[in-house]
């Protein structure tokens, strides 16, 4: 077991121009109150006894897909529709891996960016958004596959940067329509995360909490100085307590070693930091369906870590 893992400060963070979160205000107060918080929303989830193990929603994917995304890194300060879109895309999965019939689409993320945008407010020019604003677009405007767009669906941060200044074209938003998110709920506690976690409903984190960018040898990154960043935790483990938080700056960020077969792209952060995270109050478990319910995860997607 890897030992504390405190933050040093005056890390050089080569990605700090792609850190678009833009922190709480009354835009973002006004967004999340269209939402209830998730102790509210699942009560019923509540109580259940903590079986210890590992819960790896992440595996999902694999599951499915055979291998994890090959994503595009983040061009522009959009880490917040990056987030949103990806636990999106990992939502598909968890719900086929549980035996929906849907087909997995991957989510564009430029159209969540220049929808969450407009539901916001936003009209200037500077980069970034709130993960209340994304979730209010997903849950309103809706969402579109990057197939839906054709030739035009590989990511590109020009699109997202002109999404973003006009919002998403007319066309695109009618057939958004059809696709919205269920749901979603504020999670702002480690009790809230391991419920929604445990019944595989992904969770995205934004807040201003940095992080080294190298792992340590349980795949943990130390919490080191601040960013305004949106990232998505897609897992937990308790026996060294903490989430595995999933970036959008391309494979391999941060490096070193992984542990638990997380993506390349992804590290462990130790709960009292993540408890920090979900105590500024933009976090958000997202859901297909307009409720959350109780849901038994595939053996394939839990680690005995005692074992």
């Amino acid at each position: 077991m890897a030992g504390a893992r405190e933050g040093v400060g005056g890390v050089n963070y080569p990605y700090a121009a792609l850190c678009g979160w833009r922190g709480i205000d009354a835009v973002q107060r006004h967004c999340a109150s269209a939402f209830d918080r998730f102790e509210t929303a699942a009560p019923h989830l509540f109580g259940a006894p903590q079986n210890g193990n590992a819960i790896l929603l992440y595996k999902a994917w694999e599951s499915v897909l055979g291998a994890f995304p090959a994503y595009a890194a983040q061009q522009i300060g959009d880490c917040v529709s990056f987030g949103h879109g990806h636990g999106n895309d990992l939502l598909q999965a968890i719900e086929i891996g549980l035996g929906q019939p849907l087909v997995y689409r991957e989510t564009d993320t430029e159209f969540i960016y220049g929808a969450s945008r407009q539901v916001a407010g936003i009209e200037d020019s500077q980069d970034g958004c709130y993960g209340a604003a994304a979730v209010k677009a997903m849950t309103t405007v809706g969402m579109v596959s990057r197939a839906m767009l054709g030739v035009a669906g590989t990511y590109s941060g020009a699109r997202a940067k002109l999404w973003g200044t006009m919002g998403p074209p007319a066309d695109l938003e009618a057939q958004a329509a059809p696709f919205k998110l269920g749901t979603a709920a504020l999670v702002s506690s480690w009790d809230d995360l391991v419920i929604a976690i445990t019944n595989g409903y992904p969770v995205t984190i934004c807040c201003d909490q940095g992080f080294e960018l190298t792992r340590d040898t349980d795949g943990f990154c130390a919490a080191s100085g601040t960013w305004g960043h949106c990232m998505l935790i897609a897992g937990l483990r308790f026996d060294i307590p903490g989430a595995c938080v999933l970036q959008s700056w391309g494979p391999d960020v941060p490096s070193g070693p992984t542990a638990l077969g997380q993506p390349s792209w992804s590290f462990w952060a130790e709960r009292a930091t993540v408890e920090a995270i979900l105590d500024e109050g933009d976090s958000w478990a997202l859901a297909r369906a307009p409720a959350f319910s109780r849901r038994e995860l595939p053996a394939a997607w839990r680690y005995d870590v005692a074992a």
